[in-house]
């Protein structure tokens, strides 16, 4: 991963870097045609404030000043008529004898006369040149700083693609342990089927059938993570008091359950009560998966919000392992014990099926585990 990291720095480097070249480059041009126009404008400027009849030293001072225009030079001179009619007006660039400097004159006429304004072109290119340090000095600071925000966001990036490429690799492991261990168990039954002689295989037909429904739980579990677009379900007003007396007749045969219901209160809801027996027949699930001898159901309602609280008394979870409970895949139980079959997908539907219906949940373990869920009020239809 770190070479992921490292060509994914590299490459983004590079494309900023020639990003700002470009600008750079787009930019100098942009600057150096606008001081050109601003230059003959100003040339212009001058031609149009001579007076060709009287013009002194005095007026030439006077013009630099006032156009900041140094040096100028000014020349003009009479022709006739026809000279005039062949002259070449406008502007011209031109270099000095020596080659070293280049000059721009701007060549026009007022009645008999031809007035020439000159001045050298290097004005505007120490004008330009000041311009580009200060503009490649801020580029390259820009540089650093997108380098920097650059690579925290590729370093964010890569670390997720590395959590999820662990995650994956857990989900590979969890996988083949999951459906190879139930498939083993079919295929030696089935062996020890084909050589009993007597043929009483009613132990051995219902052994494979709790295997077969361990994969087939497997199976709906993962296609339900998969397909399932919860977040865009259509969710109608649901009456919470009833979803758990319902799953209190479901289960009250397996566990001990005591109930803690206000009726003076009712406990309606938006959501989907398909969805909401699943989450919460998980957790009771998971309850009795873990030894749990009674669990406690608590409902009531507070001003903005209903919680529902499920307690049992069973081995509990280690504090450590609480933050990572509802992802996908995880098992608290690392070394796959035989005794407490699982996939670490049962908390993770859970937690998927609440929060799309804007429910949070928290959970705590001292005595055994305790899974507090809220449902928002604002969420409550008002009819």
């Amino acid at each position: 991963m770190n070479d992921l990291r490292n060509q994914l720095f590299y490459k983004f480097a590079l494309v900023v870097f020639i990003l700002i070249l470009i600008f750079e480059g787009a930019m100098l041009i942009a600057l150096k045609k606008s001081f050109d126009i601003h230059l003959k404008d100003k040339l212009a400027l001058v031609a149009t404030s001579i007076n060709p009849k009287h013009f002194t030293p005095t007026d030439l001072i006077n013009i630099q000043h006032k156009y900041k225009v140094f040096p100028l030079f000014v020349n003009i001179s009479t022709a006739d008529k026809k000279f005039l009619k062949n002259i070449k007006l406008g502007f011209f660039i031109n270099k000095t004898a020596d080659k070293k400097e280049r000059i721009i004159s701007y060549v026009t006429k007022k009645g008999n006369y031809i007035i020439k304004i000159s001045t050298f072109y290097s004005t505007n290119e120490d004008k330009i040149r000041i311009i580009r340090t200060i503009s490649l000095l801020i580029s390259f600071i820009i540089f650093l700083i997108v380098l920097m925000l650059g690579y925290k966001f590729i370093d964010t990036v890569v670390t997720q693609i590395e959590i999820s490429f662990k995650k994956l690799k857990n989900f590979n492991s969890n996988v083949s342990h999951e459906l190879k261990t139930p498939l083993a168990i079919m295929k030696s039954e089935i062996e020890v089927a084909l050589m009993n002689e007597e043929k009483n295989c009613d132990k051995i037909l219902y052994s494979l059938l709790q295997e077969i429904n361990y994969l087939n739980d497997i199976t709906e579990k993962l296609l339900f993570l998969t397909k399932n677009d919860l977040q865009n379900c259509k969710l109608k007003e649901v009456d919470l008091e009833e979803v758990i007396l319902e799953l209190y007749e479901k289960y009250s045969n397996k566990i001990h359950i005591s109930l803690h219901i206000d009726e003076n209160d009712e406990y309606i809801i938006k959501g989907d009560k398909t969805l909401l027996k699943m989450a919460l027949s998980n957790i009771i699930e998971n309850s009795i998966k873990y030894k749990a001898l009674k669990i406690d159901i608590i409902l009531k309602k507070t001003k903005n919000k209903i919680i529902l609280t499920i307690r049992d008394n069973g081995i509990g979870i280690p504090k450590e392992k609480l933050p990572y409970i509802f992802d996908e895949f995880y098992r608290v139980d690392e070394s796959h014990n035989k005794e407490i079959k699982g996939f670490g997908l049962g908390l993770s539907i859970v937690k998927n099926i609440l929060k799309a219906h804007k429910a949070k949940i928290k959970v705590k373990s001292e005595k055994g585990v305790e899974f507090i869920i809220e449902f928002p009020l604002k969420e409550i239809s008002n009819h």
